[in-house]
């Protein structure tokens, strides 16, 4: 696959990811407002909705979290780092990002183990399997650790100013 391929499957593929970001959250959109008119307005209010709210919810806040939000978006306590220099910065994000690999990895095996465990379990009122509801979880550990992964890699590399700027971490011209 030449480079450019390579780059245009990962843009189709971050499209995708951003569409399956924007219905989910517009699904829970829609059916909170409908929850909220059937409750209020109409006086019957319907169980199963608030459940198909929070269930959409999780999972559309951590596929986005993953998949999507760009790492300057996180919030972050980040004092110390904007007052440094970018080689400071530099060595901050690769300790800290290969000590968070580290945690994560380690508690991934308990995180896929506990969720498979759900599997006998189920919601209250939709009757989903928990196994179901929670996988959304080791996904999201695994791909974050992905991304921390490929952001050390280029934070190792010649151009790893490019990835301080991803990360935030000064203005274009701090970071030449």
């Amino acid at each position: 696959m030449s480079g450019a391929a390579h780059k245009g499957l990962w843009a189709a593929l971050g499209r995708a990811s951003a569409s399956i970001s924007m219905l989910s959250l517009g699904t829970v959109f829609v059916l909170f407002i409908y929850g909220v008119a059937m409750r209020y307005l109409f006086n019957r209010p319907i169980s199963w909705v608030d459940e198909a709210v929070t269930v959409l919810m999780v999972w559309s806040v951590l596929w986005t979290a993953a998949f999507n939000l760009r790492w300057s978006a996180h919030i972050s306590f980040d004092v110390i780092f904007i007052n440094v220099r970018p080689q400071a910065q530099r060595a901050m994000l690769l300790l800290v990002s290969a000590l968070f690999v580290l945690l994560m990895l380690a508690a991934l095996p308990g995180l896929v183990d506990y969720t498979l465990f759900l599997w006998r379990e189920r919601t209250d009122m939709l009757g989903l399997r928990l196994d179901f509801v929670y996988a959304i979880f080791p996904v999201f550990f695994a791909v974050i650790v992905l991304r921390l992964l490929l952001s050390m890699r280029r934070l190792l590399g010649r151009d790893w100013h490019d990835e301080l700027r991803r990360w935030g971490g000064g203005t274009e011209a701090e970071t030449k």
